[in-house]
């Protein structure tokens, strides 16, 4: 699975969204540029439009380690400061899921879960849910990365559907109530603002 840093960033002034997209596409244009970036997704809060939420997919920790540590790159961190407030996660990819090919949805969620009990139990119940819901119609994709030390038992999920009753479906199944009953759950709905998280199986990520 690839390691993946999630970023969520919050605008200083709600009137600076124009400014920081501007900015956070042309830095992603200089990462995808990058040895061992594989792809990413960015979304927007529907909730909170002040909140934005990237998911960076990397062949190795030590590639972003790389990039974090060059010039452009501090150049480019120092600008987003200005303008946004930046909680950076460092994860690790522990479960991915594709459904049946067809054309993408642009209904996302982003899960924040928070586990205090046994984690790979919790792993094993997401990973259920997903398969259930992967056999829904409407079903894209769904990712859950865990946090290397940001979030102590903490795990993010990122789900795409065709549609939300699709979405509310998934959270019908038997499998989710199961999922549930193992963490505390944070749901961001979103919508895409950048980036294609299918670029993964065309990186062989």
């Amino acid at each position: 699975m690839s390691f993946t840093v999630i970023n969520t960033f919050t605008l200083l002034d709600p009137a600076g969204a124009a400014e920081f997209e501007a900015r956070f596409l042309a830095h992603v244009e200089w990462m995808r540029a990058q040895p061992g970036f594989s792809a990413h997704q960015a979304v927007r809060s529907s909730d909170r439009p002040e909140v934005y939420v990237n998911l960076g997919w990397w062949e190795r920790p030590e590639d972003f380690q790389k990039v974090l540590a060059s010039a452009t790159f501090q150049e480019h961190a120092e600008e987003f400061h200005t303008i946004v407030s930046v909680e950076a996660d460092p994860s690790m990819g522990v479960v991915r899921f594709d459904g049946v090919a067809g054309e993408p949805g642009d209904v996302l969620f982003v899960d924040f879960f928070a586990v205090e009990g046994d984690q790979d139990a919790f792993v094993a119940a997401y990973r259920a849910h997903a398969q259930a819901a992967a056999a829904l119609d409407g079903f894209v994709t769904a990712d859950l990365a865990k946090s290397l030390f940001a979030r102590p038992g903490g795990f993010t999920a990122l789900t795409r559907w065709r549609t939300a009753e699709a979405a509310l479906a998934a959270t019908g199944l038997p499998e989710y109530a199961a999922l549930a009953a193992l963490a505390e759950v944070r749901t961001v709905p979103a919508a895409p603002v950048a980036g294609d998280r299918a670029e993964l199986a065309q990186a062989g990520a």
